[in-house]
């Protein structure tokens, strides 16, 4: 019980800033995913022509714990974001690669006016293991948006403006599948569970934050199917090394069969029919055992002498 009136609590104090009871003049939202570079405006500025009289302002619970990254217009040395802070000749802050510790409220301060910005940090996380990213089997993605309430906690003031919502890589809503099923947690956190098919290989799933139907901000997921992909590759090199090993078999018959050495220009005296004697010139040919000559030539006489080693 405690806890709840803690939470209420703060949504009340939130939303007295917000509306400018102490003194802030103006509220900007800003809505990232990690390792955006976030710049936020310093609006109604008393001196606009140098920022020397301007100081930057952070909290994640209320003024008490506030800390000042920047004085004087220039980022504190002693800051623990120094080298990710940087403040533009319009006085503007910008936090360069934000991480979710950057949630919260940013205050800029040039004499008695205030200027807030609320940056929030939207995530999405799968508790799917990798190695189970295979057709057939479940995958479980969350959205949530870390504000400076804490994880999937909304601000008073975004509960009626703000939605998340899935849509696919071609931008179709999801939620008009049937195969896809969503549990809302609450406005700024909500699962999806979808049993994978094979056609889900690098499919881009994709959260979306809206602000009065307004797209603000999304982040990503893709399903890598690592154990089709394996088998794909398999299937290739398989088939390469096959391909590899019956051509050069086949390139090693046709060299055995034609290759047969030949000694050529002998002569010798024969009788001819008439009984006259005439040259006959002759080749010797070297054929080993199993093997055969190849396209005879139809006027050349043929014989075949075996010899003992």
């Amino acid at each position: 019980m405690v806890g709840v009136h803690h939470t209420l609590i703060q949504l009340l104090i939130l939303k007295l800033l917000s509306t400018g009871v102490f003194g802030e003049s103006s509220s900007t939202y800003t809505y990232n995913i990690l390792g955006d570079d976030v710049n936020m405006p310093c609006k109604n500025l008393v001196y606009p022509v140098h920022c020397s009289s301007v100081e930057w302002i952070f909290d994640k619970t209320g003024l008490l714990n506030a800390i000042q990254e920047v004085s004087e217009g220039k980022v504190r040395v002693d800051s623990n974001r120094a080298e990710r802070l940087t403040v533009k000749p319009d006085c503007s802050l910008t936090v360069h690669n934000v991480i979710s510790e950057d949630v919260g409220r940013y205050t800029c301060r040039d004499g008695n006016i205030d200027s807030l910005t609320i940056l929030s940090l939207l995530t999405i996380s799968s508790s799917t293991p990798e190695s189970d990213l295979k057709p057939d089997y479940p995958l479980t993605l969350r959205c949530t948006l870390y504000t400076l309430l804490g994880p999937g906690m909304c601000r008073y003031e975004e509960l009626d403006k703000i939605s998340l919502g899935w849509v696919d890589q071609t931008g179709a809503d999801l939620h008009e599948v049937f195969r896809y099923h969503f549990t809302v947690h609450s406005t700024c956190d909500i699962t999806l569970k979808v049993t994978l098919q094979r056609e889900d290989i690098n499919r881009r799933w994709t959260c979306q934050l809206t602000d009065k139907g307004e797209v603000k901000t999304s982040i990503d997921f893709h399903s890598t199917l690592s154990d089709v992909d394996k088998w794909v590759v398999i299937g290739v090199v398989v088939f390469v090394a096959v391909f590899v090993v019956i051509t050069s078999l086949v390139i090693f018959r046709k060299r055995t069969r034609i290759q047969m050495p030949v000694n050529t220009g002998h002569m010798m005296l024969a009788n001819n029919s008439d009984g006259k004697q005439a040259d006959i010139t002759y080749s010797v040919v070297n054929i080993t055992a199993g093997s055969r000559v190849m396209n005879r030539d139809p006027k050349t006489e043929y014989a075949t002498i075996r010899t003992r080693s």
